[in-house]
């Protein structure tokens, strides 16, 4: 049987009839998992969405945190609650006006930045007409921070002459004694969230909205906002809106309810720092509807084309076949003499005389493409050449594929050589390696950084030699740029896994104890008073089997992220094991002010954070104890060991405190009002 005989028939037999037939039969199974597809895409965008409100929250948020425990602010804030209070222009209040300027200039959705002391007294505004006025009501404003992050309900407000949907971010003004003193206020308006609510609307049949705690909705056009069980937008669902807000916190969750245009479905996700809600409303007849016209246009039209392309082959086929005696004649003869020219199958058609041929074929294309490969992997590095007779540098022309630089001229003030954008720390470096090659060295060779087409900086090798000539001159510098970004980079992070902590990101032991013990040797060179902290949880244990082992990792990750933010600047911290942590505090000014630190630890981890593995608000309690370097031991293993057995002491005594160890001055007193 003849080629174009077999391909009619297995067209026919094996495309046309079962392409059809499944066609036909998949058309409502495909509208049933494109709605699905649109509806997870519709749920993942909504969490999205409420990611990207979180992260903006937990933004403003952190930096009104950074506002009020900055030291000028709240020693400026602890002066004015005093009765003698006249604001004075000092120091402290230009620094103050200074950084609430550059809080408002850094975040276009910031309007209004405020200081107010524990008497409702403004000491402190972006607006200079508010300073030394009353704030009212300012007693609820205080109790806004013990919820919800500090972050309050939406309400209305006039900006720019006209009515506009507003919030406010509270925080606390702490003393050394961890005593209020006032808060910071920050009045945003809502054009940031505006965005994010825009774009979560994915098509023509969804909208989106962000209800707050209060049931306050906000949907365009954003210039209002409407109560849920006062607002018919959702079709008279207050009931479902209401069970939706008391029962938030799942993001896969869709609720659908009937209205009198056809089912709408709602996909809502919390925002959990605010207790927010982010929601998008799709009208699912709609939905349908488009899915369905949208398969019907695309079978009518496969069906069509399945037609039109049996058609088209069964030409093809019919004419492509005629000719294929004639070449086979002419192509084994060009390919005589070749005696790897063969192909071994048994087949008595055509395809035995085309198999010898391909086989040639393949052969050369074979060798073809090692070729290409040789010239692709030699020219992936940049080559360059320095001229040193008319001082001209000429590069390969795959530079421009890497870099974005291009020189005016080839001379070597407007060359890569000077122009290439090199990271801060490898320029000085970069500079002096050229100036040694461009001088008396013979050759070159340094890793740097160095930024791409793209801006970002990537690692690149460059290494170079200079030629001479028959009398000894030297007239070229041959040179060779290589990309060597995913080693280098690799290598950093195997660096990086050697040395630090996998869960927590803090020191591993070994690391830590390499550190001690050269911050030891440091210490007693300097005479500086430093201090080890030997931290254990308290009942751990439970956090495990009371909610598992992912909530017990949140637990450590909290504990290190909290040690990382006290000693930030101070010193350094480590993992020890299990539920142990140790962190050296180095060049304190006074004996106390270990204590003072060990308190901030214990108090930062007794206000505990919420656990997204279980949504509940977690403490967390530990015991301390304190050694100082200079009076504990020469080694490490000496400091471990006494900060240690302080801790130990306090485990026997009702746990969640601090003591120093024993051969402090006045380790006994400190030691006993610890335990007390």
């Amino acid at each position: 049987m003849k080629i174009k005989t077999k391909l009619v028939i297995f067209m026919i037999l094996l495309i046309f009839v079962p392409i059809m037939a499944v066609n036909l039969f998949s058309a409502r199974k495909s509208e049933e998992i494109s709605i699905k597809l649109i509806e997870d895409n519709i749920v993942n965008l909504t969490a999205n969405s409420a990611v990207s409100v979180n992260f903006y929250f937990e933004k403003i948020t952190s930096s009104a945190r950074e506002l009020a425990s900055s030291d000028y602010v709240r020693k400026y804030t602890a002066a004015s609650n005093s009765e003698e209070y006249d604001i004075p222009e000092d120091d402290y209040r230009s620094k103050i006006q200074e950084k609430i300027g550059h809080y408002l200039s850094d975040d276009p959705a910031l309007k209004k930045i405020m200081i107010i002391n524990n008497t409702g007294n403004i000491i402190a505004s972006t607006d200079e007409n508010d300073t030394g006025k009353q704030m009212p009501d300012h007693k609820s404003l205080f109790s806004l921070d013990s919820g919800k992050n500090g972050i309050s309900p939406l309400f209305m407000d006039e900006e720019s002459g006209e009515e506009m949907p507003v919030f406010i971010v509270v925080k606390s003004i702490y003393s050394g004694n961890n005593e209020r003193q006032g808060i910071v206020y920050q009045l945003y308006n809502s054009s940031y969230i505006q965005k994010i609510i825009t774009n979560v609307r994915s098509d023509k049949y969804t909208s989106g909205a962000i209800m707050d705690t209060n049931g306050n909705l906000f949907e365009y056009p954003y210039r209002s906002l409407k109560m849920y069980y006062e607002s018919d937008n959702f079709g008279g669902a207050s009931d479902f809106l209401e069970n939706m807000i008391n029962n938030s916190g799942s993001s896969e969750d869709a609720y659908e309810f009937d209205v009198k245009r056809g089912t709408r479905i709602v996909f809502s996700s919390e925002i959990p720092i605010c207790g927010w809600t982010m929601l998008n409303i799709s009208d699912k007849y709609s939905m349908a509807e488009e899915v369905t016209n949208s398969g019907s246009s695309i079978r009518n039209f496969s069906i069509i084309i399945i037609i039109l392309a049996c058609v088209a082959s069964g030409i093809f086929i019919y004419y492509f076949t005629n000719p294929v005696d004639n070449i086979m004649d002419t192509l084994p003869k060009k390919l005589k003499g070749d005696p790897t020219a063969k192909f071994n199958i048994r087949s008595k058609d055509e395809f035995q005389e085309i198999g010898n041929v391909f086989d040639a074929t393949f052969e050369e294309v074979f060798e073809y493409e090692q070729r290409y490969r040789a010239i692709i992997e030699t020219t992936n590095n940049i080559s360059f050449e320095i001229n040193l007779e008319n001082m001209l540098v000429t590069v390969s022309k795959n530079f421009n594929q890497k870099f974005s630089h291009r020189p005016k001229d080839d001379s070597i003030a407007e060359s890569f050589i000077n122009k290439l954008r090199v990271h801060k720390d490898d320029k000085e470096r970069y500079t002096a390696d050229f100036g040694r090659i461009m001088g008396q060295a013979n050759t070159m060779q340094g890793e740097y950084r160095v930024k791409d087409i793209y801006g970002d900086f990537i690692w690149v090798m460059i290494k170079a030699n200079k030629l001479y000539n028959r009398n000894d001159v030297p007239i070229k510098i041959m040179g060779v740029i290589m990309d060597i970004d995913k080693e280098k980079k690799s290598e950093m992070h195997l660096i990086q896994r050697a040395n630090f902590d996998a869960l927590t990101q803090l020191y591993n032991r070994e690391t830590f104890l390499k550190t001690l013990a050269s911050q030891i040797s440091i210490a007693a060179g300097k005479k500086t008073l430093d201090a080890i902290m030997f931290v254990d949880l308290d009942d751990f244990k439970f956090f495990n089997d009371e909610y598992g082992h992912a909530c017990g990792d949140e637990v450590l990750k909290f504990v290190a992220d909290t040690l990382k933010e006290i000693c930030f600047e101070h010193g350094f911290a480590g993992r020890f094991g299990g539920d142990e942590f140790v962190m050296c505090l180095t060049d304190l000014t006074l004996y106390g002010d270990s204590g003072k630190v060990a308190q901030e630890i214990i108090d930062t981890l007794a206000a505990g954070f919420i656990s997204e593995s279980t949504g509940a608000q977690l403490s967390v309690h530990c015991s301390i104890g304190i050694a100082f370097l200079i009076e504990s031991g020469k080694t490490t293993e000496d400091v471990i060991a006494a900060a240690d057995e302080a801790m130990y002491n306090i485990k026997k005594h009702g746990k969640s405190a601090f003591a120093y160890a024993h051969s402090h001055p006045s380790s006994a007193e400190v030691y006993l009002d610890d335990i007390m």
